[in-house]
C-alpha cells in the first residue's frame, strides 16, 4: 500500500481539511442530500450523484474504527450508489486505509490539496475569448444551455443537481456564490464559491470542453478568487483534479498536501473474521 503522503505546509493542509468538513455541513436541507456532521467524520449521503456519496475530515478513534466505518458503508449501501473517503495527512487512526482495503474500498488517486493567499494574487493572461462573469441568478439559462460542470439537464439526476446549486445560492445568510463565465451570450464556465469561517473554497469547477484550453478556466478561477477576497476571505483552498492543477497554478494557488480518494461501488464485503 502506498505511504500517505505528508503535508508539505501543515497549516495550510488542516485548512483545507476544515473547509471541506464545514462545506460538508452547509449542504444540510439542501434538497436531495443528507448530512453526518459526526465528530469523527463529516458525511454526506446524496440519491443523485455517487461522488456525492463521501467523507471529510476522518478522525476516528483506534477503539471505534471498525464500528463505525461499517455503520456507515452499510448506509451508503443502502442507498444503492458507491462511496468514498477523502483521506488527508492528518487522517486517524494511522492503519484507516488499511481498514477501507480490507472492505474492498480502493484509492484511486491521491488528489493535490491546494492554497492560495487571496491578498498577493498573481495577474494572469487574458483568455482568447472575450468574457464576461456573473453570479448566476437565473438558472432557467441552463433549459437550453449545458451546465459547464453538470452538463445537459436531461436526466433526473440532473435536474436535481442543478436544483441543489440553486438552492445553496439561495440560502441566507449568503455563503454560495455561482460564479459564471459568459462567451457570446453561452455560459462556457462555472465555478462556486464558499466562504467558510477561516477560507474561501472553491468547489465543481468547469469548463465546457469545446473551449477548453483557450484560458477560460484561469480567468475564471482569477475572477472567483479575487471575487472571495472582496467578500472577506483572505485564503482560498480547494482540490484539484489532474487537469485543472496547472489552472489553478496559474490563478496562485500552491500545492500544499495529497488527498486520498479511496472509493468503492456496492457492495462492500466486511473482513474476514
Amino acid at each position: 500500500m502506498t505511504k500517505r503522503p505528508p503535508a508539505t505546509e501543515p497549516a495550510a493542509a488542516r485548512t483545507i481539511d476544515d473547509l471541506c468538513a464545514e462545506w460538508a455541513d452547509f449542504q444540510d436541507g439542501i434538497p436531495g442530500i443528507e448530512v453526518h456532521p459526526d465528530p469523527d467524520i463529516h458525511w454526506t449521503v446524496e440519491a443523485a450523484s455517487a461522488w456525492g456519496n463521501c467523507g471529510f475530515r476522518v478522525r476516528f478513534s483506534p477503539a471505534t474504527v471498525a464500528r463505525r466505518l461499517d455503520e456507515i458503508l452499510a448506509r451508503y449501501r443502502d442507498n444503492g450508489h458507491g462511496a468514498g473517503f477523502w483521506v488527508g495527512p492528518f487522517a486517524q487512526p494511522e492503519n484507516f486505509e488499511g481498514l477501507l482495503a480490507e472492505r474492498g474500498l480502493r484509492c484511486r488517486k491521491y488528489f493535490p490539496g491546494m492554497y492560495a493567499d487571496l491578498a498577493c494574487l498573481p495577474r494572469v493572461p487574458k483568455s482568447e475569448l472575450r468574457l464576461t462573469f456573473r453570479v448566476i441568478a437565473d438558472y432557467s439559462i441552463f433549459r437550453k444551455n449545458p451546465h459547464p460542470w453538470i452538463g445537459r439537464i436531461t436526466t433526473p439526476n440532473r435536474r436535481l443537481a442543478v436544483a441543489a446549486h440553486q438552492s445553496r445560492a439561495a440560502r441566507e445568510p449568503k455563503q454560495v456564490w455561482e460564479i459564471m463565465a459568459v462567451s457570446a451570450g453561452v455560459p462556457v464556465g462555472v465555478c462556486t464559491v464558499f466562504i467558510g469561517r477561516a477560507a474561501a473554497g472553491f468547489f465543481d469547477v468547469g469548463v465546457i470542453e469545446s473551449v477548453r484550453n483557450r484560458g477560460v478556466g484561469t480567468a475564471l478561477m482569477a475572477y472567483a478568487a479575487r471575487f472571495a477576497r472582496d467578500r472577506g476571505a483572505s485564503a482560498g483552498v480547494l482540490i484539484s483534479s489532474g487537469m485543472g492543477y496547472q489552472v489553478y497554478k496559474r490563478a496562485g494557488f500552491r500545492e500544499v498536501s495529497r488527498i486520498g480518494f479511496w472509493y468503492g461501488a456496492r457492495p462492500w464485503q466486511r473482513p474476514a473474521s
